[in-house]
């Protein structure tokens, strides 16, 4: 076996690396740049801590918050890894006793913020280092044109000015084209690997339905198939954190809040708690943030639309990192939409306010939409999808009740048309409603044969049947947002094809559907529980989060395969040396018995 797979399977447990995990380890160990884009739990942590382990010298990983770097140096160090952090939450003797271990090589990954990078004494520190390579965690935020812009990890790009011997490998798990070329000029990739993954995730099961009043009923319903299971609540703001984490409390669920309103050492406390198992449900705002590596998260629920795609996909990433089944819900209204505008109010800069403003447009598109959501997803981080094979709750439920708007559509394009396609939406709407406005009366609409022919549907109803058009590409959008036919609006209008939409899209709510979750194997339910339990008194003893110790999936393993030994123990994927030498006996011994 060569080294990489040895290291892989005795510090790792993994049999075999995941997709593109090794193209990415062969161009670190081949000191080359790289740029890997690959979703939530698809393995980007493996790939630059394996080849540390091989090289010589210490890595330093830029991360952008606290919580998250915690988290990673006590993973490395439950794996016998030496790891260490600085950060403000240290103190001037723990960061004096660090920097002596890293001058000594006596660590193998320092990670560091970027606001802490951007000073100079840091830069002498790391001068005086053998650093093998960088690595920049959430490459996303060194981009204008990402979700999660930093000003920070601007200044990165300097890195290959100060460090030119250091290759750089940056890793984020969302990134459009644009922002992919952004990455690599700010940074300064030189020849660089570039490695994308695929945008779908099979493990997810999307759906997405209008919130009525204020969603609790929905999110009961909801939580309700996940009995005992971790998860998320997303909202919009840190009062609702306490509200729902309050109700949800008093109706017999384990629950906390999080947001950045709290002091660091109640989210520091709610965050240990919720990794450890103590409670299942973390109701938070977007403070809760990236790279929270908890793997057995089995749903991840929003209250309210999020800012974007970008942070729609970031935060259900969250959800299923073990590859186990899980569910996301998203909750959503109209008012969310203006709610999320209102906060553009105070950006000077007219272009990137455009920008953000076209992405609030685009998350309540793709909630409303009845095309795949994996399939939107995909397409809007410029990736393909043909099916995504009942993975979400358009496809699954794409034969409900049916009501055909070929009339309507019809009206449409006849309006269109007659307009010259020089109109938007709102105006063609109010010539079908026959509106008086000024500008329509002005402009002699209320001669045109298609005015006041539209009153049977309100203006609600009109917006949505637009949006149908829109999904189906009968319509484009042309320069300052106006109306544009296709090829296909003729066939429309000739009645040689016929337009259809789901009922419940022209209904004030959906009704919920049920999604029955799948094995991918079947496993001795009550070992597992004995195990879990095994699990968590192990993690309680050494103060660290539980699947640290062994994900879920590594347990069901262990509970289908049921090793008798340390050889058939090794079998197992998930088991390496290293795990079998900590814990190996214990649970070989809750097998046994």
């Amino acid at each position: 076996m060569d080294l990489k797979h040895k290291v892989l399977k005795d510090n790792f447990g993994h049999n075999n690396f995941r997709e593109l995990q090794e193209e990415g380890v062969d161009a670190i160990l081949n000191n080359q740049d790289l740029l890997m884009i690959l979703p939530t739990g698809g393995g980007k942590s493996l790939v630059y801590q394996l080849p540390t382990l091989i090289k010589d010298g210490i890595s330093i990983v830029i991360s952008p918050l606290i919580a998250l770097m915690q988290d990673q140096v006590s993973a490395l160090k439950a794996q016998q890894i030496s790891a260490d952090m600085i950060s403000s939450a240290q103190s001037r003797d723990d960061i004096d006793a660090i920097v002596h271990s890293a001058r000594m090589g006596e660590l193998k990954f320092l990670y560091i913020s970027p606001e802490r990078l951007n000073t100079q004494w840091t830069l002498n520190l790391l001068r005086g280092l053998n650093i093998n390579f960088f690595v920049i965690d959430e490459a996303h935020c060194i981009s204008q044109w990402g979700h999660e812009f930093r000003e920070d990890y601007r200044a990165l790009g300097s890195l290959k000015a100060n460090f030119p011997r250091a290759n750089i490998c940056a890793f984020t798990a969302t990134s459009t084209n644009h922002v992919t070329d952004d990455i690599l000029i700010e940074l300064r990739l030189e020849n660089p690997k570039v490695l994308r993954g695929r945008i779908f995730r099979k493990n997810i099961f999307i759906s997405a339905e209008r919130r009525i009043t204020n969603g609790y009923a929905q999110l009961e319903k909801f939580l309700n198939r996940h009995t005992d299971e971790s998860g998320i609540i997303y909202v919009s703001s840190r009062k609702k954190t306490e509200d729902i984490s309050a109700y949800l409390n008093q109706n017999g669920y384990k629950s906390l809040p999080y947001h950045a309103g709290l002091p660091q050492h109640v989210r520091e406390q709610n965050f240990k708690i919720f990794v450890n198992d103590k409670v299942n449900i973390m109701v938070a705002t977007i403070a809760f943030g990236m790279g929270i590596d908890k793997s057995d998260i089995r749903f991840v629920v929003h209250m309210s639309l999020p800012k974007s795609q970008e942070n729609y996909y970031q935060e259900i990433g969250r959800a299923g990192r073990d590859g186990e089944d899980s569910e996301v819900l998203l909750l959503f209204n109209a008012a969310d939409m203006v709610l999320q505008k209102r906060f553009l109010n105070d950006i000077q800069n007219q272009k990137y306010k455009a920008h953000l403003d076209a992405k609030i447009d685009g998350i309540y598109k793709f909630a409303t939409s009845e095309i795949c959501f994996h399939k939107q997803l995909a397409e809007y981080f410029d990736d393909t999808l043909d099916e995504c094979k009942n993975r979400c709750d358009n496809c699954l439920h794409s034969n409900d009740s049916r009501r055909d708007i070929t009339k309507e559509a019809q009206m449409i394009l006849s309006a269109i048309y007659k307009t010259s396609q020089n109109f938007g939406k709102n105006y063609i709407i109010d010539i079908l409603r026959g509106s008086k406005e000024q500008k329509l009366l002005a402009n002699s609409a209320d001669n045109l044969s298609v005015y006041n022919i539209g009153t049977h549907l309100s203006k609600k109803e009109w917006f949505i049947v637009l949006e149908r058009l829109l999904e189906l590409k009968i319509l484009n959008i042309g320069e300052f947002s106006v109306l544009k036919l296709t090829n296909d609006a003729i066939t429309i209008l000739k009645g040689q094809k016929e337009i259809d939409i789901k009922s419940s899209r022209l209904e004030v709510s959906k009704t919920e559907k049920k999604v029955k979750q799948k094995e991918d194997f079947v496993y001795d339910e009550e070992l597992f529980q004995e195990l879990r339990t095994k699990r968590s008194e192990l993690a309680s003893e050494l103060s660290v989060p539980a699947y640290i110790i062994f994900s879920d999936k590594t347990l069901k393993h262990l509970a289908s395969d049921k090793p008798y030994d340390k050889a058939s123990m090794l079998e197992v994927n998930g088991v390496g040396e290293k795990k079998f030498e900590q814990f190996g006996e214990d649970f070989l011994e809750v097998i046994n018995s």
